[in-house]
């Protein structure tokens, strides 16, 4: 790609900052953990993120993005990228007017009936100004800082010149830093469009659930570079969780007359998972800032840069996993775990299998332990394991795979800080009873929709695994199932009465097959009249054994 002497002279002057930064604060072990040298510098993680801290906007996101690249990076370091603080100064009154009349085309007395000189938030990406428009509607402006395309542009052209040297040398084995530093571009260049948040924005509120507030997006006042939105009152969920630290839930009442915190937590849970498990498109950066509690005890999220987007297949088998895990069926559990990590050449399998497994094992006793601590049951610590199992064993996860991770940790770290009012593992029990459809709904929605008969197949072969595992314990009369299930003496003199009730139930599941099969095209209908009655024999012959 062709660069002016005007872009290259920017790129010089750009690329002096970084160097000056990593080597006054983290070039050295930055390096000696590329090369495997060392690990010894416990101070390494902090000194990468103040570094980071120091060279500006395009770095600041860069850390950003790394800090969920738990597949990337050693825990320690993604944990404190996690802390980046963007210590910026606001924009002055007159360079948030000009870029506003600038993109508007008009005054912004034509546009605003009374705006607020003084930021009520300021980034390094935008600021966010509350106005008034014409028509009387409160709003949040939302105004992107003057000059950060062309610096961007430039750190980029730096970052990929430093990414082909690295791949040259290969300073991070099979890793290609070209590939990451081209999606963290794309990244990060969604984020700069206001437009594109304003459409994630307004996509969320078309899903929102009843306690959930994404605000209103005033498109005739929103371009690229300036958004506007509803403003929502309420109290951000940091500062009430810094006060509940403090033990000052008493101002958390006064400034939120009514609030019912218990309910708060329950909504900002609910519509969380919704947007995780049902919608499929969700929220990105779902940390206690982007969150607003409202004295009807209802949440809002606000700042929609960062989005993620799942498959029905990805939602699936995520949502499989952690049920599979909820009821201690490890084995079934990290069988759904392996679909969304993908093996490399190095991966070493059995390696990563057994130490994933000893990590769900602990997790799942911990919850099951009255006695542990809430931090010891908290599903981000295991989550995290399991990511940093994922590195060391060089698996790959998509971007909004991780993106998912983080959301949830987000909620889970919201659920330890409030851990008073809002018990996530109880939360997600309530959640998937009632949003998860039965075996037979499934199946069922699976036929009327049409989907494709591999779907149908790996369904009905998983519900008959299932079924099989609790029969064959009832039968041989062992003492656990698999599943985690204990079969005792007394369960033998009612073994057949429940080998019938299943038999029944697969029957039905069998007949629900064959009636929808009449309607389907000739291949998946024969698929299905042969899953039908390998279902209906398999009872028969359970019953007849006994």
């Amino acid at each position: 790609m062709e660069v002016s002497l005007k872009d290259f002279a920017l790129d010089v002057k750009r690329a002096f900052l970084p160097l000056r930064a990593a080597l006054q604060f983290g070039l050295g072990p930055l390096v000696k953990w590329a090369l495997r040298l060392s690990q010894e510098d416990k101070d390494y993680a902090v000194r990468i993120r103040i570094a980071i801290e120091r060279m500006g906007l395009t770095y600041l996101k860069l850390g950003q993005y790394l800090a969920m690249r738990l597949d990337l990076l050693p825990a320690e370091v993604c944990r404190e990228l996690g802390k980046l603080y963007e210590d910026v100064s606001p924009m002055t009154f007159e360079e948030v007017k000009s870029v506003i009349e600038s993109e508007t085309g008009k005054p912004l007395t034509a546009l605003f009936s009374w705006f607020n000189p003084e930021a009520v938030a300021a980034a390094s990406v935008a600021q966010v100004h509350e106005a008034v428009t014409l028509s009387n509607d409160r709003v949040a402006v939302k105004v992107q800082r003057l000059g950060i395309e062309p610096v961007f542009a430039s750190d980029m052209r730096n970052l990929r010149r430093l990414a082909a040297i690295a791949d040259a040398l290969g300073l991070f084995g099979r890793i290609s830093l070209k590939e990451v530093v081209n999606e963290f571009a794309r990244w990060t260049m969604r984020e700069l469009d206001f437009v594109t948040e304003g459409h994630t924005a307004s996509r969320l509120r078309e899903n929102a659930t009843t306690n959930e507030l994404v605000p209103r997006i005033f498109w005739e006042l929103t371009t690229r570079r300036v958004l506007t939105m509803e403003f929502v009152d309420g109290v951000s969920l940091i500062q009430i969780i810094a006060l509940l630290e403090q033990g000052k839930e008493d101002i958390v009442q006064a400034g939120l007359p009514g609030v019912d915190l218990d309910m708060a937590g329950h909504n900002m849970a609910y519509a969380s998972l919704h947007q995780l498990f049902v919608s499929g498109f969700f929220h990105g950066d779902p940390h206690p800032g982007n969150v607003i509690i409202l004295s009807d005890s209802s949440v809002a999220f606000v700042d929609f840069g960062i989005f993620g987007e799942l498959t029905a297949y990805q939602r699936e088998v995520l949502a499989r996993y952690i049920e599979t895990l909820a009821i201690g069926d490890i084995s079934e559990s990290f069988a759904y775990l392996s679909k969304i990590a993908t093996a490399t050449e190095e991966t070493d399998l059995q390696a990563f299998e057994k130490e994933a497994k000893s990590i769900l094992h602990r997790w799942y006793d911990a919850s099951r332990d009255s006695s542990s601590s809430y931090e010891d049951r908290s599903m981000g610590r295991y989550f995290g394991e399991i990511l940093s199992a994922v590195r060391r064993h060089r698996l790959r996860m998509g971007t909004d795979t991780l993106l998912f991770w983080r959301a949830l940790n987000a909620l889970d770290y919201s659920a330890l800080s409030m851990s008073r009012h809002f018990d996530l593992l109880h939360e997600l029990r309530m959640f998937f009873k009632e949003i998860r459809p039965t075996p037979a709904e499934r199946l069922k929605q699976i036929i009327m929709d049409k989907h494709q008969a591999w779907e149908v197949a790996t369904l009905a072969s998983s519900m008959s695994k299932y079924l099989n595992r609790i029969l064959g314990a009832l039968s041989s009369g062992d003492s656990t199932s698999s599943l985690g299930v204990k079969v005792s003496g007394e369960a033998r003199s009612i073994e057949v009465t429940a080998i019938k009730c299943l038999a029944a139930v697969i029957l039905l599941i069998s007949s629900e097959l064959a009636a929808a099969a009449g309607n389907l095209r000739p291949g998946l209908r024969l698929l299905l009249l042969g899953l039908a009655t390998i279902l209906f024999y398999s009872s028969v012959r359970r019953v007849r054994a006994r």
